[in-house]
């Protein structure tokens, strides 16, 4: 009997938790940078981007701790945070880092490190951001 409600137990939690975790992935978007739970400050950094690289898919970006070099691939999600102008974010393209523009990143392996392939990347629009032109380094 004990064994029977253990193993019930463990599928409760599975069906409860899973479902969860999905849903934080599928609303992702929606979060204003830097309001992710159990995930801003923890797993990602937040930072102004200094460089972007065209040619080698990368920016460069600086948070309070240092200095970062970050690998964006075709997986990368890119989004735009449009919460400060009060519209509804929405996905982004390579072409809108720009220098300057606050972001945060979340790394594939949730490691906080240089070099790291972003598995996702918000950017703050402001009024002027969404006006400035694209510049490329």
């Amino acid at each position: 009997m004990l064994k029977r409600l253990t193993e019930i137990g463990v599928v409760i939690i599975l069906l409860v938790g899973i479902p969860c975790a999905y849903g934080q992935k599928a609303t992702e978007i929606f979060i204003p940078l830097g309001k992710s739970p159990g995930l801003s400050g923890k797993y990602t950094t937040i930072g102004k981007i200094d460089t972007v690289n065209a040619h080698d898919q990368t920016i460069a970006m600086t948070d309070s701790l240092g200095s970062y070099t970050i690998k964006i691939t075709e997986r990368t999600k890119i989004w735009l945070d449009k919460s400060k102008l009060e519209l509804t974010n929405e996905r982004g393209t390579f072409a809108d880092l720009r220098k300057s523009l606050l972001a945060e990143v979340k790394y594939e392996d949730n490691a906080r490190k240089d070099k790291g392939t972003a598995e996702w990347i918000k950017i703050q629009m402001t009024e002027s951001s969404a006006k400035a032109p694209a510049i490329r380094e």
